[in-house]
């Protein structure tokens, strides 16, 4: 490690392009750098978690300190992850199936069961051949793995999320982005793409809802454009499928479009109180075609019953009048929410939901801010590189049905106090190598190179 490079202000690109025949010598500044925000308690990340994921939760640092407060980190947006329908049926699978799928999905890994959880997501999203996936992620990779061919063409939005890049990347260079949200320039990707070769293969794919900025597609104009062009639509419904929307339909709900899609891909890690994920596709034969060339679903091992069966009465709450009151209070807490930080003059991105973004751009003002408000009974995560760009730091509050919106004036000033506190203490001008922050630029463009148009 460059011992100029000050800890607190380094990024994980300083680190990246380590090279050298042995492994110490790759991972030594990374080490050491680590350390050092552990050490002074300014990692946000490796936390865990302590009992329930409930409004009111305890985290571990890995500095081993134990923060206790409001939980803004888990991503249980309607409660259902201690409802006691949903431990009943996980507790009942155990007992009656065992803790294991014992296979892969491709052989003799899903269970029975998973039919029945595959035909209720089918009703929510609409859709009428669903598999399930080993997670969100892999619903995302492995879904782009099986349809996407050296020559095709992808076209994805520049945020959208490691699982749909991974998995373009791996499946073609001829990998382009548009902008984030701008149905404008993705148009005129496909003009330029369709006048120099017609016959081509083009995928576009985009979250639904934004898991960084809490931003929303605007899926109907979206399916206008990719129809016209003639390219195939993958929408990743991971953050809005079964907490907005009529029915728990998540943003296609809202905007009327449920269902008007060719590919769909979604968690149960989040709404639906599980593990795992699915892809959900326009037609029987596509369904096949997917399962049989996603890697992820050859060579992953399967849902397990328990797994299987907390996601299935999960969905029976959705879909339930008791569901669409959880929903209702969700909304009116992620407004409440977004009210009071508003009326403490911070600057919000995206729209109500459960994710709420607070922009804070420098990364060791974000450190500092994460910690203080962890000591202060805020539980909230930071997001730094490389989930989003440099100096593009900001923090993400996670809102549940179950969150008291009386309480968010008391959190909003709070924020205000511990924002306004840490910048005048000076943590956002620390010493930078310059040397260093070049190689760290360096490694950061060619990280993100994939999205160049």
């Amino acid at each position: 490690m460059n011992t100029a490079v000050d800890p607190l202000s380094s990024t994980w690109a300083h680190f990246s392009a380590q090279t050298g025949r042995s492994l110490s010598a790759r991972v030594a500044g990374f080490t050491a750098w680590i350390k050092a925000r552990t050490d002074q308690g300014l990692l946000s990340f490796d936390r865990k978690l302590v009992g329930a994921p409930t409004p009111w939760a305890t985290i571990r640092e890995r500095n081993g300190a134990v923060h206790e407060g409001l939980n803004f980190v888990s991503s249980d947006y309607l409660g259902l992850s201690t409802h006691p329908l949903v431990k009943q049926a996980a507790q009942f699978a155990i007992g009656r199936f065992g803790t294991h799928s014992a296979g892969t999905a491709a052989l003799a890994g899903t269970h029975t069961t998973a039919a029945a959880l595959c035909e209720g997501l089918s009703r929510l999203v609409q859709l009428p051949h669903v598999a399930l996936q080993p997670s969100g992620w892999m619903a995302g990779y492995g879904a782009i793995r099986a349809l996407v061919r050296p020559g095709d063409v992808v076209l994805l939005d520049d945020q959208a999320g490691s699982g749909l890049r991974e998995g373009a990347l791996r499946s073609t260079p001829r990998v382009l982005r548009y902008r984030h949200l701008d149905i404008d320039h993705l148009q005129q990707c496909l003009q330029r793409l369709r006048a120099r070769q017609s016959d081509d293969f083009i995928l576009v794919a985009t979250p639904s809802l934004f898991p960084t900025d809490g931003a929303a597609v605007d899926l109907a104009a979206l399916r206008s454009v990719c129809r016209s062009f003639d390219a195939v639509m993958l929408i990743d419904m991971a953050h809005d499928l079964g907490c907005i929307g009529p029915d728990g339909r998540g943003e296609a709900g809202l905007q009327s479009v449920a269902g008007e899609f060719d590919v769909v891909v979604g968690s149960l890690a989040k709404t639906f109180a599980s593990t795992g994920g699915f892809v959900a596709s326009a037609r029987t034969d596509l369904g096949d075609y997917l399962r049989a060339y996603s890697p992820t679903h050859t060579f992953s091992a399967a849902l397990t019953p328990a797994q299987i069966a907390t996601a299935s009465a999960a969905l029976q709450l959705v879909r339930s009048p008791e569901g669409a009151a959880r929903r209702a209070a969700l909304q009116r807490a992620a407004v409440a929410l977004r009210a009071s930080l508003t009326r403490h003059r911070f600057r919000l991105t995206g729209t109500p939901g459960p994710i709420v973004q607070i922009p804070l751009g420098n990364e060791v003002l974000g450190r500092h801010v994460a910690r203080v408000c962890a000591e202060n009974g805020l539980l909230v995560t930071l997001l730094e590189t490389p989930l989003v760009p440099r100096d593009r730091c900001a923090l993400r509050l996670q809102v549940m049905a179950g969150h008291e919106p009386a309480l968010f004036p008391e959190v909003a000033r709070k924020l205000a106090e511990i924002v306004t506190q840490v910048g005048r203490e000076g943590s956002t001008t620390p010493a930078h190598d310059l040397d260093a922050d070049r190689r760290a630029e360096s490694a950061e463009s060619e990280f993100s190179s994939w999205n160049r148009t």
